[in-house]
């Protein structure tokens, strides 16, 4: 009943500019764009790497005096977000590109990517890859950072349990920070000279529970769910109703064929409600929204659920929240039929 009163509150509510933002009969759109129109979304995985040259979406000829490679992936960035209707991202990195966007743009609540590794090119730079408590406590409240992940301990060839992950859980814990948490069986490819202790059966949701049993508030995303690790997920899910899904990358890089089936599984055990969007790779959010709007057996509002509602109940939204965030997709809507 909450729910239903806080979205006729919002219906009456974000109307600015002439657009109104959420409509009695979602039922009656058709095209994608029809869709879209007035509703946020948030993407709650999101990975901030430094800038690269010659990369095809953030042409370095778009550099402006005084811009860095690393400024035009950002600006680049916040533009992908207000063409997608994305009014807030969990976004991971190292500490250095984490608290340059929560910086920026108070729609990036930043975090730490966690173990980093001085192997890889885009966790750079990882000037320690393991970090104490206080560590973390001084990083988090220099950079004002609200999140933690994405994990990436199995590519790091460790279990979850693993001693140096001990202060991450724990200041995650005491600092009711959400946590990411990479638990698929994937990527398929992975490089050796960088990855060469990659373990995929570390990112197995079992190996979460003494975690969770240890620090029972602590709230996680399965990040990838819908691959190799569907049951185990559900199985986590279902003890634990803080820990919540997404199906990133899964949903465009394996067939519809192998994932569609584990997510009505998800449905059908009822844990729908705690799916939420994210993108994962870079330059692919509308690629993704796509997929969500494609799936024929969702209503729409399940599907508008998955895009902004779930997340916002995860996150804890306050209402004046919600409210603004419909208020600002229908500025970035006005913005964009003005060009």
């Amino acid at each position: 009943m909450k729910i239903q009163l806080l979205r006729l509150l919002v219906f009456a509510l974000a109307f600015s500019g002439g657009y109104l933002i959420m409509t009695a009969n979602p039922s009656t759109f058709q095209t994608f764009e029809q869709f879209m129109r007035g509703r946020p979304v948030i993407d709650v995985h999101m990975h901030l790497t430094k800038g690269y040259e010659g990369n095809e979406a953030y042409n370095p000829q778009g550099l402006t005096e005084g811009d860095s490679l690393d400024q035009l992936k950002l600006k680049w960035t916040q533009q992908e977000m207000e063409q997608n209707n994305v009014v807030l991202a969990l976004a991971g990195g190292t500490a250095k590109y984490a608290g340059l966007y929560a910086e920026a743009d108070e729609d990036f609540w930043g975090g730490l990517q966690f173990p980093c590794s001085k192997l890889v090119e885009m966790e750079s730079p990882c000037e320690k890859e393991f970090f104490t408590y206080d560590e973390l406590k001084e990083l988090y409240e220099k950079y004002e950072l609200k999140i933690l992940g994405e994990s990436v301990y199995n590519y790091y060839g460790i279990p979850p349990t693993d001693i140096r992950l001990e202060p991450y859980w724990k200041f995650a814990a005491d600092m009711d920070l959400p946590v990411g948490v990479h638990s698929d069986t994937g990527p398929p490819k992975v490089d050796e000279k960088e990855r060469p202790n990659y373990s995929p059966q570390f990112a197995n949701p079992e190996l979460l529970a003494p975690i969770l049993e240890k620090y029972p508030n602590l709230r996680i995303i399965l990040m990838h769910y819908g691959g190799g690790y569907t049951e185990e997920a559900i199985a986590l899910m279902k003890k634990y109703p803080q820990v919540y899904c997404d199906f990133s990358a899964i949903c465009i890089m394996m067939p519809k064929q192998i994932w569609e089936p584990n997510l009505r599984l998800l449905y059908e055990e009822g844990l729908g409600d705690r799916l939420m969007f994210g993108s994962d790779y870079t330059g692919t959010i509308e690629q993704n929204l796509r997929v969500v709007y494609d799936i024929g057996w969702l209503d729409n509002e399940e599907k508008y659920n998955i895009l902004y509602h779930n997340a916002a109940r995860f996150l804890r939204l306050k209402e004046e929240q919600i409210i603004s965030h419909y208020r600002e997709v229908s500025t970035m809507y006005r913005k964009r039929s003005q060009r």
